[in-house]
């Protein structure tokens, strides 16, 4: 199941979850340097356990910091 998840809206993979019942945990990775993100939340790893499931998180959009 958890691998239909990857590169989705968070909303919708939160909503599945939630109907689900499953307990979850997230977390928002932001890139390094001189990068800007923003955009709606996609999931990009996945790992699940048989008492909860473990998401992590990207904006969909990246760009470099102009000065």
């Amino acid at each position: 199941m958890s691998c239909t998840w990857l590169g989705r809206d968070w909303e919708e993979v939160k909503i599945e979850l939630e109907r689900v019942g499953k307990p979850y945990a997230f977390q928002i990775t932001r890139p390094h340097g001189k990068m800007d993100s923003w955009g709606s939340f996609r999931v990009v790893r996945v790992r699940e356990f048989d008492d909860h499931v473990d998401v992590v998180l990207a904006h969909e959009k990246f760009s470099q910091i102009r000065h």
